[in-house]
């Protein structure tokens, strides 16, 4: 922050004394040695690769002598296990399904572990640069996840004989567990198939193909459960009948079923919220626009005759003008207005002439003390504020809502949507595909029997007669309603739906929705908005709709503060 200091007689800004100078220029330093002492600190001290990656990366050759010593013990116990009695049985099964060959997959996962440690990890953190991290992490969990996978592979073995021993040991407790949760899956899927998607499919003959879509999975783990009990049925009988059953079979078949259960009931519950989404319906029209300005000033303030630098700091927050806001975030000006001592008492200057007197501030306002002469006053923060208001319809009902605080991006991805519907949903329509590209209010629900049917006039065109309370949709610009025709809304069904905004042509080639459009423009409503009496619908620069990206951040630049 500069001053306007005295120096040979001349007041210039950003030039004090030679002590005041010393006293800003030791601060200045030890401010900026401590910067530099914490990005050290979070750069690993600034040697490199942070401590925490350095230590995960060399860690890697302990893990993979760790897992060979592991998996070595595993080969061990299980070349034991194949000499006893207990093994005899399962034999065939080792054989046919060659279990020795996981423990060779498991040494040739750890000789790739230890490739890619000695030819991408290695080679990353010799260098020991700061801005490798992340490729250092990558290649660190790429290997551990390698390692753990040959842990896997090598206790598969022993896994699976136990498995195979459970289901020779215990095989009419598994057959009647999978019967009985064979007999809950078909039930729970009848129940939905009969129930709520029944009652969906009659209530939304056109979204049939979507309720079926989505109810695919569960006819699937039905057949699925189906076609594993026949499996089991066929090698329990072998048991049964003292034959030669396929325990693997019997066993894989349980472990699936088992599976399923689990899956459908996890699933079941999302699938009916689902359901229930297509017995909503909403939209919510953008009905006004606002944007406030706000710019916050700062003063300091010091005694101009003293050795002593003692400065008093105020602030001063605005709420002002896109003109005066467009004016303040476009300017490079350090400091705004100043005030200097004279033999006839304090004066004032300031560089942006009348827009100093629209921000409504006393200069010498909070003064701190008598013996301050002289101050600087510059822009230490602007900020824009964006709002909308909607109307919002849910399930035939409408109300408006107050003004909403929204985020800039959105305010201006929504700028042209004025009177449109910028979020719609109708009936027989699940959540996933409601239409969020603008629309005109009601488009998206025409052609939907829930809310009205096509008639034709008196020239035999095709019309969109509303039922009932969903009559609203042609009142919405208050002014004589206005009915949607066939070929605008076959143009937007076919061409625009969840594809891109949709403006309407009139006939001679206007645009006919929209902050633009026709009907907003001809509407008392939308011409009686915040967003028309603050000069909405002429064009604002783009400085004052996309403000909040370009603002300078932190105040004022090299005005040693």
């Amino acid at each position: 922050m500069s001053s306007y200091k005295k120096n040979k007689g001349i007041l210039s800004p950003g030039i004090g004394r030679g002590q005041k100078i010393g006293i800003r220029l030791g601060r200045t330093r030890l401010t900026l040695m401590l910067l530099v002492l914490m990005l050290l600190a979070l750069a690993g001290c600034g040697k490199g690769l942070p401590d925490d990656v350095k230590k995960n990366a060399k860690a890697i050759p302990d893990a993979i002598e760790a897992a060979q010593k592991d998996i070595k013990q595993t080969q061990k116990q299980f070349a034991s296990l194949k000499k006893s009695k207990k093994f005899k049985p399962v034999a065939v099964y080792a054989q046919r399904e060659d279990w020795d060959q996981l423990f060779t997959r498991a040494n040739q996962d750890l000789a790739r572990a230890s490739d890619l440690n000695k030819k991408e990890l290695i080679p990353l953190v010799k260098k020991n640069k700061p801005e490798s991290a992340p490729k250092v992490l990558t290649q660190t969990n790429r290997i551990n996840q390698v390692i753990q996978e040959a842990r896997q592979q090598a206790k598969a073995p022993i896994n699976r004989f136990l498995r195979i021993r459970e289901a020779m040991d215990n095989t009419d407790d598994i057959q009647a567990k999978a019967e009985s949760i064979g007999k809950k899956i078909a039930t729970r899927v009848m129940d939905l198939e009969r129930g709520p998607v029944a009652a969906a499919r009659d209530k939304f003959p056109d979204s049939v193909g979507a309720i079926d879509a989505r109810f695919a999975p569960f006819l699937k783990t039905r057949q699925d459960t189906k076609n594993r009990l026949t499996v089991m049925d066929k090698e329990y009988t072998a048991y049964r009948s003292k034959g030669n059953p396929d325990f693997a079979a019997f066993i894989d078949a349980a472990d699936a079923i088992t599976q399923d259960v689990k899956t459908l009931e996890q699933t079941r519950a999302v699938f009916e919220r689902e359901l229930d989404q297509l017995y909503a319906s909403y939209t919510k029209v953008l009905q006004d626009m606002k944007t406030e300005f706000y710019v916050t000033i700062k003063r300091e303030s010091w005694n101009e005759n003293s050795d002593y630098y003692d400065p008093r700091f105020a602030t001063f927050q605005r709420k002002v003008s896109p003109s005066v806001y467009e004016s303040l975030v476009e300017s490079d000006l350090e400091i705004i207005a100043a005030l200097s001592p004279g033999f006839g008492g304090i004066s004032f200057s300031n560089k942006i002439g009348n827009t100093w007197k629209q921000l409504n501030i006393n200069a010498t306002e909070h003064w701190p003390a008598r013996n301050h002469n002289a101050a600087s006053f510059w822009v230490e923060n602007e900020k824009a504020l964006y709002f909308h208001k909607y109307l919002k319809e849910e399930n035939g009902e409408t109300s408006e809502t107050d003004w909403v605080k929204v985020d800039p991006s959105f305010y201006e991805q929504n700028f042209e949507f004025l009177g449109m519907a910028i979020l719609s949903k109708p009936y027989g329509v699940f959540e996933q595909d409601r239409i969020t590209q603008a629309t005109p209010p009601g488009m998206a629900y025409v052609g939907n029997d829930k809310y009205g049917e096509w008639k034709k006039d008196n020239t035999g065109n095709s019309f969109w007669s509303w039922y009932g309370k969903y009559a609203l949709f042609s009142h919405l610009f208050f002014f004589p309603s206005s009915s949607f025709g066939y070929g605008g809304w076959n143009s937007w069904n076919n061409g625009y739906r969840n594809q891109q905004p949709y403006f309407g042509k009139t006939r001679n080639g206007n645009q006919r929705y929209g902050t633009r459009g026709n009907f907003v423009k001809q509407s008392p409503k939308y011409q009686s908005s915040n967003f028309s009496k603050t000069g909405g619908f002429k064009s604002q620069s783009a400085s004052v709709r996309g403000a909040s990206t370009k603002l300078r951040g932190g105040g004022p630049k090299a005005k040693g503060k």
